[in-house]
Protein backbone atom coordinates (compact mmCIF):
# COMPACT_ATOMS: atom_id res chain seq x y z
CA UNK A 1 0.00 0.00 0.00
CA UNK A 2 2.04 2.98 -1.19
CA UNK A 3 1.76 6.53 0.03
CA UNK A 4 1.87 8.31 -3.30
CA UNK A 5 2.31 11.88 -4.50
CA UNK A 6 -0.20 14.03 -6.34
CA UNK A 7 1.96 13.74 -9.46
CA UNK A 8 1.49 9.97 -9.20
CA UNK A 9 -2.26 10.58 -8.87
CA UNK A 10 -2.30 12.67 -12.04
CA UNK A 11 -0.54 9.86 -13.91
CA UNK A 12 -3.06 7.29 -12.62
CA UNK A 13 -6.03 9.44 -13.66
CA UNK A 14 -4.97 10.01 -17.26
CA UNK A 15 -7.36 8.19 -19.54
CA UNK A 16 -9.82 7.24 -16.79
CA UNK A 17 -13.39 6.87 -18.02
CA UNK A 18 -15.61 6.86 -14.92
CA UNK A 19 -15.07 8.51 -11.53
CA UNK A 20 -16.98 8.43 -8.23
CA UNK A 21 -16.56 11.23 -5.69
CA UNK A 22 -16.78 10.39 -2.00
CA UNK A 23 -18.24 12.40 0.88
CA UNK A 24 -21.60 14.15 0.95
CA UNK A 25 -22.58 17.65 -0.24
CA UNK A 26 -20.14 20.02 1.56
CA UNK A 27 -18.35 17.42 3.70
CA UNK A 28 -15.43 15.04 3.14
CA UNK A 29 -15.24 15.68 -0.58
CA UNK A 30 -11.95 14.82 -2.38
CA UNK A 31 -11.27 18.38 -3.55
CA UNK A 32 -7.50 18.03 -3.97
CA UNK A 33 -7.95 14.86 -6.03
CA UNK A 34 -10.52 16.70 -8.14
CA UNK A 35 -7.93 19.39 -8.86
CA UNK A 36 -5.45 16.62 -9.77
CA UNK A 37 -8.08 15.13 -12.09
CA UNK A 38 -8.40 18.50 -13.84
CA UNK A 39 -4.61 18.69 -14.26
CA UNK A 40 -4.45 15.09 -15.53
CA UNK A 41 -6.16 16.04 -18.79
CA UNK A 42 -8.93 13.44 -18.39
CA UNK A 43 -11.94 14.04 -20.62
CA UNK A 44 -15.38 12.65 -21.48
CA UNK A 45 -15.95 11.41 -17.93
CA UNK A 46 -18.92 9.56 -16.51
CA UNK A 47 -19.29 11.14 -13.07
CA UNK A 48 -21.08 9.76 -10.03
CA UNK A 49 -20.94 10.41 -6.32
CA UNK A 50 -22.85 10.05 -3.10
CA UNK A 51 -26.45 11.24 -3.61
CA UNK A 52 -25.46 14.90 -3.10
CA UNK A 53 -22.43 16.63 -4.63
CA UNK A 54 -21.33 20.26 -4.72
CA UNK A 55 -18.28 22.30 -5.75
CA UNK A 56 -16.31 19.22 -6.78
CA UNK A 57 -18.82 18.05 -9.38
CA UNK A 58 -19.55 21.60 -10.56
CA UNK A 59 -15.91 22.51 -11.17
CA UNK A 60 -15.35 19.31 -13.18
CA UNK A 61 -18.42 20.09 -15.29
CA UNK A 62 -17.29 23.69 -15.79
CA UNK A 63 -13.81 22.55 -16.81
CA UNK A 64 -15.32 20.47 -19.62
CA UNK A 65 -14.21 17.09 -18.28
CA UNK A 66 -17.65 15.52 -17.88
CA UNK A 67 -20.02 14.12 -20.53
CA UNK A 68 -22.48 12.18 -18.33
CA UNK A 69 -23.59 12.50 -14.69
CA UNK A 70 -25.46 10.15 -12.38
CA UNK A 71 -25.90 12.25 -9.22
CA UNK A 72 -29.37 13.09 -7.88
CA UNK A 73 -28.40 16.47 -6.40
CA UNK A 74 -25.64 19.00 -7.06
CA UNK A 75 -25.70 22.37 -5.29
CA UNK A 76 -23.85 24.67 -2.92
CA UNK A 77 -26.27 23.76 -0.12
CA UNK A 78 -27.53 26.93 1.58
CA UNK A 79 -25.64 29.12 -0.91
CA UNK A 80 -27.86 28.00 -3.76
CA UNK A 81 -27.29 26.53 -7.20
CA UNK A 82 -24.07 25.08 -8.50
CA UNK A 83 -23.32 27.64 -11.23
CA UNK A 84 -22.30 25.30 -14.08
CA UNK A 85 -24.92 22.59 -13.70
CA UNK A 86 -28.00 24.33 -15.08
CA UNK A 87 -26.18 25.72 -18.11
CA UNK A 88 -24.67 22.33 -18.95
CA UNK A 89 -28.11 20.70 -18.72
CA UNK A 90 -29.78 23.39 -20.84
CA UNK A 91 -27.19 23.43 -23.62
CA UNK A 92 -26.94 19.64 -23.71
CA UNK A 93 -23.17 19.57 -23.25
CA UNK A 94 -23.62 17.13 -20.35
CA UNK A 95 -26.20 14.35 -20.02
CA UNK A 96 -27.75 14.24 -16.55
CA UNK A 97 -29.29 10.85 -15.94
CA UNK A 98 -32.57 10.90 -14.01
CA UNK A 99 -32.06 8.95 -10.82
CA UNK A 100 -32.96 9.07 -7.18
CA UNK A 101 -30.92 7.99 -4.17
CA UNK A 102 -32.26 4.43 -4.33
CA UNK A 103 -31.26 3.96 -8.00
CA UNK A 104 -27.78 5.36 -7.39
CA UNK A 105 -27.07 3.38 -4.22
CA UNK A 106 -28.72 0.30 -5.71
CA UNK A 107 -26.16 0.39 -8.51
CA UNK A 108 -23.32 0.54 -6.01
CA UNK A 109 -24.89 -2.29 -3.98
CA UNK A 110 -25.15 -4.54 -7.03
CA UNK A 111 -21.55 -3.85 -8.03
CA UNK A 112 -20.19 -4.26 -4.52
CA UNK A 113 -21.97 -7.62 -4.19
CA UNK A 114 -20.91 -8.76 -7.66
CA UNK A 115 -24.57 -9.13 -8.55
CA UNK A 116 -26.16 -8.49 -11.92
CA UNK A 117 -29.22 -6.82 -10.40
CA UNK A 118 -30.27 -4.96 -7.23
CA UNK A 119 -33.96 -5.00 -6.29
CA UNK A 120 -35.19 -1.48 -5.54
CA UNK A 121 -38.55 -2.10 -3.93
CA UNK A 122 -37.07 -1.99 -0.42
CA UNK A 123 -34.88 1.08 -1.00
CA UNK A 124 -37.56 3.76 -1.09
CA UNK A 125 -37.99 4.38 -4.80
CA UNK A 126 -40.27 7.06 -6.22
CA UNK A 127 -41.80 7.86 -9.60
CA UNK A 128 -38.37 8.57 -11.12
CA UNK A 129 -38.14 4.81 -11.57
CA UNK A 130 -41.16 4.64 -13.88
CA UNK A 131 -40.01 4.33 -17.51
CA UNK A 132 -36.44 5.18 -16.45
CA UNK A 133 -33.82 3.75 -18.84
CA UNK A 134 -31.75 2.72 -15.79
CA UNK A 135 -34.64 0.54 -14.65
CA UNK A 136 -34.18 -3.22 -14.96
CA UNK A 137 -37.00 -5.73 -14.58
CA UNK A 138 -36.75 -9.44 -13.85
CA UNK A 139 -39.99 -11.32 -13.47
CA UNK A 140 -42.09 -9.18 -11.14
CA UNK A 141 -39.08 -7.38 -9.66
CA UNK A 142 -37.86 -3.87 -10.45
CA UNK A 143 -34.22 -3.00 -9.93
CA UNK A 144 -31.05 -1.50 -11.30
CA UNK A 145 -27.91 -2.89 -12.93
CA UNK A 146 -24.51 -2.70 -11.19
CA UNK A 147 -22.72 0.64 -11.24
CA UNK A 148 -19.06 -0.26 -11.68
CA UNK A 149 -16.57 2.60 -11.89
CA UNK A 150 -12.92 2.95 -12.83
CA UNK A 151 -11.76 5.10 -9.94
CA UNK A 152 -13.25 6.20 -6.62
CA UNK A 153 -11.78 9.36 -5.09
CA UNK A 154 -12.28 9.56 -1.31
CA UNK A 155 -11.40 11.92 1.53
CA UNK A 156 -10.79 11.10 5.19
CA UNK A 157 -9.31 13.24 7.95
CA UNK A 158 -6.77 10.54 8.84
CA UNK A 159 -5.23 7.47 7.26
CA UNK A 160 -2.22 5.21 7.67
CA UNK A 161 0.38 3.78 5.30
CA UNK A 162 -1.63 0.56 4.98
CA UNK A 163 -4.61 2.47 3.60
CA UNK A 164 -6.81 2.27 6.70
CA UNK A 165 -9.00 5.38 6.90
CA UNK A 166 -10.39 7.12 9.98
CA UNK A 167 -13.58 9.18 9.75
CA UNK A 168 -15.15 11.27 12.48
CA UNK A 169 -18.83 10.74 11.80
CA UNK A 170 -20.57 9.16 8.83
CA UNK A 171 -18.78 7.51 5.92
CA UNK A 172 -21.93 8.08 3.80
CA UNK A 173 -21.61 5.98 0.62
CA UNK A 174 -17.81 5.81 0.60
CA UNK A 175 -17.61 2.10 1.46
CA UNK A 176 -20.07 1.21 -1.32
CA UNK A 177 -18.10 3.28 -3.82
CA UNK A 178 -14.81 1.72 -2.71
CA UNK A 179 -16.27 -1.75 -3.21
CA UNK A 180 -17.65 -0.76 -6.63
CA UNK A 181 -14.46 0.73 -8.05
CA UNK A 182 -11.61 -0.93 -9.85
CA UNK A 183 -9.16 1.47 -8.18
CA UNK A 184 -9.54 3.60 -5.04
CA UNK A 185 -7.47 6.68 -4.19
CA UNK A 186 -7.89 8.31 -0.79
CA UNK A 187 -6.65 11.73 0.23
CA UNK A 188 -6.11 12.29 3.94
CA UNK A 189 -5.40 15.48 5.85
CA UNK A 190 -2.78 13.62 7.87
CA UNK A 191 -1.05 10.25 7.79
CA UNK A 192 -0.88 8.61 11.22
CA UNK A 193 0.61 5.35 12.48
CA UNK A 194 -1.32 2.13 12.08
CA UNK A 195 -1.53 1.91 15.87
CA UNK A 196 -3.08 5.38 16.06
CA UNK A 197 -5.59 4.56 13.32
CA UNK A 198 -6.60 1.40 15.19
CA UNK A 199 -6.92 3.32 18.47
CA UNK A 200 -9.19 5.96 16.89
CA UNK A 201 -11.23 3.39 14.97
CA UNK A 202 -10.78 2.36 11.35
CA UNK A 203 -13.82 3.37 9.29
CA UNK A 204 -12.71 1.95 5.91
CA UNK A 205 -10.18 -0.90 5.92
CA UNK A 206 -6.98 -0.67 3.95
CA UNK A 207 -7.73 -3.67 1.74
CA UNK A 208 -10.30 -1.50 -0.07
CA UNK A 209 -7.83 1.34 -0.70
CA UNK A 210 -5.17 1.21 -3.43
CA UNK A 211 -3.40 4.54 -2.90
CA UNK A 212 -3.17 7.17 -0.18
CA UNK A 213 -1.97 10.74 -0.62
CA UNK A 214 -1.41 13.15 2.27
CA UNK A 215 -2.97 16.56 1.59
CA UNK A 216 -3.41 18.91 4.59
CA UNK A 217 -6.66 20.87 4.14
CA UNK A 218 -7.26 18.57 1.18
CA UNK A 219 -11.06 18.90 1.23
CA UNK A 220 -10.98 22.73 1.01
CA UNK A 221 -13.06 24.63 -0.09
CA UNK A 222 -15.32 21.93 1.38
CA UNK A 223 -15.13 20.56 4.89
CA UNK A 224 -13.41 17.66 6.64
CA UNK A 225 -15.68 16.46 9.45
CA UNK A 226 -13.99 16.89 12.82
CA UNK A 227 -11.12 18.92 11.38
CA UNK A 228 -12.39 22.02 9.53
CA UNK A 229 -15.63 23.41 8.17
CA UNK A 230 -16.51 24.18 4.57
CA UNK A 231 -15.33 27.62 3.46
CA UNK A 232 -18.62 29.28 2.56
CA UNK A 233 -16.87 32.56 1.71
CA UNK A 234 -14.74 30.76 -0.88
CA UNK A 235 -17.77 29.01 -2.33
CA UNK A 236 -19.71 32.27 -2.58
CA UNK A 237 -16.73 33.89 -4.30
CA UNK A 238 -16.55 30.92 -6.68
CA UNK A 239 -20.22 31.35 -7.60
CA UNK A 240 -19.73 35.06 -8.18
CA UNK A 241 -16.57 34.57 -10.25
CA UNK A 242 -18.27 32.00 -12.49
CA UNK A 243 -21.30 34.23 -13.00
CA UNK A 244 -19.02 37.15 -13.89
CA UNK A 245 -17.23 35.11 -16.56
CA UNK A 246 -14.07 34.59 -14.54
CA UNK A 247 -14.02 30.80 -14.39
CA UNK A 248 -10.87 30.49 -16.52
CA UNK A 249 -9.04 32.67 -14.00
CA UNK A 250 -10.39 30.55 -11.15
CA UNK A 251 -9.08 27.38 -12.80
CA UNK A 252 -5.67 28.95 -13.38
CA UNK A 253 -5.35 30.31 -9.85
CA UNK A 254 -7.00 27.51 -7.87
CA UNK A 255 -6.81 24.28 -9.86
CA UNK A 256 -3.80 24.41 -12.17
CA UNK A 257 -1.43 24.83 -9.21
CA UNK A 258 0.06 22.19 -6.92
CA UNK A 259 -1.38 21.55 -3.49
CA UNK A 260 1.31 23.40 -1.56
CA UNK A 261 0.74 26.52 -3.67
CA UNK A 262 -3.03 26.16 -3.24
CA UNK A 263 -2.83 26.02 0.55
CA UNK A 264 -0.23 28.80 0.64
CA UNK A 265 -2.71 31.00 -1.22
CA UNK A 266 -5.30 30.62 1.55
CA UNK A 267 -5.12 33.17 4.39
CA UNK A 268 -3.72 31.50 7.51
CA UNK A 269 -6.23 33.32 9.71
CA UNK A 270 -9.09 31.98 7.59
CA UNK A 271 -7.80 28.40 7.90
CA UNK A 272 -7.68 28.78 11.69
CA UNK A 273 -11.28 30.00 11.66
CA UNK A 274 -12.34 26.97 9.62
CA UNK A 275 -10.52 24.66 12.02
CA UNK A 276 -12.25 26.21 15.02
CA UNK A 277 -15.63 25.96 13.28
CA UNK A 278 -15.04 22.33 12.34
CA UNK A 279 -14.02 21.02 15.77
Amino acid sequence: MPIISLLDVEDRLRGVGSVALGGMLLENRPSTLVRALIRSGARDLFLCSAPAASWDADVLIGAGLVSRVRIPHISMAGLGLAPHVRGAAEDGSVVFEDCDEAMLLGGYLAASNNAWFQVLDNLGTNDLVDDNPLRVTAGGLVGVAPLRIDVALLHAPLGDEKGNLVHFGSRWADVLMARSARHVIAQVDRVVSTAEAARLGVSIPGYLIDDVVETPFGAHPLGSVGSYAADLEHLADYQAQVKAGGFADYLAQRCHVDHDAYVAGLPAARLRELEMAGC
